[in-house]
């Protein structure tokens, strides 16, 4: 299971990370942790042990293990659903949508949307990435300051904003982008926030605080609902973009989707198609400035592939093995969702530990990530233990960014390929630095968000 590569990191430090909790919290001290930063609640145990127990009354497991992992989220999927604190942070304010589903229900949204995400739908997204990645590095040279770093993730948010609305959209519809980042970003502050009423076990019918003061959902629903009218007064288009298949219904029987369902699933693929690659881009550029060895071979490489231009193509991805490995790298250090829950429906048994109906199941992918049986030099930035040999060596599911089995990200690929994109436009026009002194946080919420932005200096190449 151990990746017995030595690293190639050759700093003697390492990027920044999240300690592990030395101490089993009162619920009280829970609540308080977790309103700042979920990570920190994750055992130092955790960085080290396969799977342990804690907890009173029913308890909760916290499994780590590849071969556990796979039992919950593959194996035995339908007897571990989402918990509800889990539910709660994701599930829209009315109806369901692809996140929450869980069952036929979700197949039957996952059989829709998958035309999207086929090869050819990616390949056909090149355009819309391309512009993307043009409208962003002039967004940051107007930005850019010799003397003043720039704040690279909401320029990064910006550019997958722009990605995804033109892939769910066609570009036939208006939206307000900054609108919607700015909701995003309210709704990640307030209600992407665990609740004490979370951990006292109160039902999710019953409000809590907070949301009876935020708006950021209501803003969101308005403006999905605005679209989808427009959309239906205007009809399709050919080929159909995502939100033409989500209006025309089930591929396999015609019949029409919940109203509801359209509008929440728009939403989810706006929000979780633009923050997670956005995230995933900004850490990178973090480890790039960090290792400047790194960042120069991965330029030396986007020199290559790319010559003279400056935005890179679909026929570029292939040559730009580095690029992606760093993207893997920043992945696993920073795995935007770090943090997974589950329920167990029955007695179990996971690797040896038994498992009682009702137990809370703790998936820590922060963790796994960085775990001392799985990754040799676990904090370490090491793009060359995604190199082939290197991955082959390891269990499936020691490496979880966009979880795994029947619930994996439906839009992995195309995250992926966005960021090679856009790091690879970025690096041929920007060399990134750190500051002195400067460290950023990593903050988990709802997602793993550098706390107060990624403040790195953008030096032009001459």
């Amino acid at each position: 299971m151990l990746d017995t590569q030595p690293t190639k990191t050759k700093l003697s430090a390492k990027p920044v990370a999240v300690p592990g909790l030395t101490f089993e919290p009162s619920l009280w001290q829970s609540y308080k942790i977790a309103r700042q930063n979920v990570l920190e609640l994750i055992p130092e145990r955790a960085y080290h042990e396969p799977i342990f127990c804690g907890g009173k009354g029913r308890g909760w497991v916290m499994v780590a293990d590849p071969r556990g992992l796979e039992h919950v989220l593959k194996s035995r999927v339908d007897a571990y659903p989402k918990n509800a604190i889990l539910k709660r942070l994701m599930k829209p304010r009315r109806g369901t949508n692809l996140i929450v589903s869980e069952g036929e229900e979700a197949r039957l949204q996952r059989r829709t949307f998958a035309p999207v995400f086929a090869a050819r739908a990616l390949k056909n997204a090149t355009p819309a990435m391309t512009d993307a990645a043009r409208v962003m590095l002039d967004r940051l040279e107007a930005a850019r300051n010799d003397s003043e770093p720039v704040d690279v993730f909401t320029h990064m948010q910006s550019a997958t904003c722009d990605i995804i609305c033109d892939l769910v959209l066609s570009g036939r519809d208006t939206l307000d982008r900054d609108a919607l980042r700015k909701a995003v970003d309210g709704f990640v502050a307030t209600q992407g926030r665990i609740s004490i009423f979370d951990l006292l076990g109160v039902p999710n019918a019953i409000p809590r605080p907070f949301e009876l003061t935020d708006r950021s959902r209501v803003r969101m629903d308005r403006m999905a609902d605005d679209v989808i009218a427009t959309r239906l007064r205007r009809g399709s288009s050919e080929p159909p973009d995502l939100l033409d298949l989500m209006l025309g219904g089930d591929p396999k029987t015609g019949d029409p989707l919940d109203p509801l369902m359209v509008r929440n699933n728009l939403l989810g693929f706006l929000f979780a198609g633009h923050e997670t690659t956005a995230l995933a881009l900004t850490w990178a550029l973090y480890l790039l400035a960090f290792d400047p060895a790194v960042q120069k071979l991965a330029q030396e490489e986007v020199q290559a592939a790319l010559g003279d231009r400056e935005m890179a193509s679909f026929e570029d991805l292939e040559n730009l093995q580095l690029v992606g490995r760093v993207i893997d790298e920043a992945l696993r250090l920073y795995a935007p969702a770090g943090f997974l829950t589950r329920v167990a429906l029955e007695d179990d048994e996971i690797e040896g530990q038994r498992i009682r109906a009702g137990m809370t199941v703790i998936l820590p992918i922060h963790a796994v990530h960085r775990h001392r049986l799985i990754w040799n030099d676990p904090d370490a930035f090491d793009p060359d233990r995604f190199l082939p040999e290197n991955k082959a060596t390891r269990h499936r599911f020691a490496y979880l960014p966009f979880g795994a089995g029947s619930r994996i990200c439906i839009g992995a690929a195309l995250a992926l390929q966005e960021a090679k994109m856009l790091m690879a436009s970025f690096l041929a026009r920007y060399t990134v630095n750190l500051l002195p002194g400067y460290t950023p946080k990593p903050q988990m919420w709802f997602t793993l968000r550098p706390a107060g932005g990624m403040m790195l200096r953008l030096s032009r190449h001459s």
